[in-house]
């Protein structure tokens, strides 16, 4: 049974790969590590190159610049930005910037190096005084930061159901993480990437509000869905819903080793009354509130 699940799992990521013997050894839990292979690719195309780190890496429209071989940022709004973690299942990280100059993260990349690089960008352009860094969900996108995010005095935030799938089961989804990835260095980077907890826990049931130069956040946990702790983050002056791997922009679902499919419907209406008009999924590119209803359809077609 795992063997078989293991190769349904490659074929997805990689349609023209063997299913090794080697592979089949991998223990099942892997499945719980990238949360948005979509049916189609949706790697940008030669994105724009940024020779180094610098003034000129933002964005001035909505084409994205690489500000490393790994990472490529593109504007989405005006002091909104998305960075994604290319061979990383193209994972997305929200970066806004907030009217005090305090910079909100939503997720994180895949591993320690990759979240130094994009922290050292957003120093180098933005000089915040306080970054602030939302766990949305214990999978490797959503956690894998935190060591980067302590070392460089990040303020971080989970849920207590994060915090709790994180300490139980971790590591053993950040190996599985790096197993399933195409990229040897990056896979060697994302096993010696440290399990670090969130520095401030807050109750899922109850979420929580950040007033940050006098504009709301809100994070909100809509019940079980894409995992049993995956939050969205909202913030309603921009109209901006981070919805992460909840919401699914393409055909296909994914990563539903942790799913509630039962649920997940119910979460996505949740959150579909908020007045989103970007909404940004955890892998692929930023839509509008028509991936609500793409969500629910493509959770239909698997939970029959």
């Amino acid at each position: 049974m795992i063997s078989s699940m293991w190769c349904q799992r490659r074929a997805v990521l990689h349609p023209h790969r063997r299913c090794s013997a080697s592979a089949l050894l991998v223990p099942c839990v892997f499945l719980s590590i990238s949360c948005g292979v979509t049916g189609r690719s949706h790697r940008r195309q030669n994105p724009e190159v940024v020779a180094a780190v610098g003034e000129s890496s933002v964005p001035v429209d909505s084409r994205p610049l690489r500000i490393d071989p790994e990472l490529t940022v593109q504007r989405i709004a005006r002091d909104a930005f998305l960075v994604t973690h290319e061979p990383a299942f193209d994972s997305n990280v929200l970066v806004v910037r907030m009217s005090d100059g305090t910079v909100v993260l939503c997720s994180s990349p895949f591993d320690t190096e990759a979240t130094r690089i994009m922290l050292r960008w957003l120093r180098s352009v933005f000089s915040p005084g306080r970054i602030l860094a939302i766990n949305v969900h214990f999978h490797p996108d959503g956690t894998a930061g935190n060591e980067a995010y302590s070392e460089a005095g990040v303020q971080t935030y989970a849920t207590d159901l994060t915090q709790r799938l994180l300490a139980k089961r971790g590591a053993q989804t950040r190996d599985g993480a790096a197993a399933a990835l195409n990229d040897p260095a990056l896979a060697a980077r994302v096993r010696g990437t440290r399990i670090v907890a969130a520095e401030h826990t807050f109750k899922a049931s109850k979420g929580v509000t950040f007033n940050i130069g006098g504009e709301a956040v809100h994070v909100i946990y809509p019940g079980p869905a894409h995992s049993p702790d995956n939050v969205v983050v909202y913030f309603p002056a921009r109209g901006i819903l981070f919805g992460g791997c909840m919401i699914k922009t393409g055909d296909a679902i994914g990563n539903i080793a942790d799913a509630d499919l039962g649920h997940w419907e119910a979460a996505v209406r949740s959150v579909e009354r908020l007045e989103s008009r970007l909404v940004v999924p955890g892998h692929g590119p930023v839509g509008g509130p028509e991936l609500f209803e793409n969500t629910i359809k493509v959770v239909r077609a698997v939970h029959q």
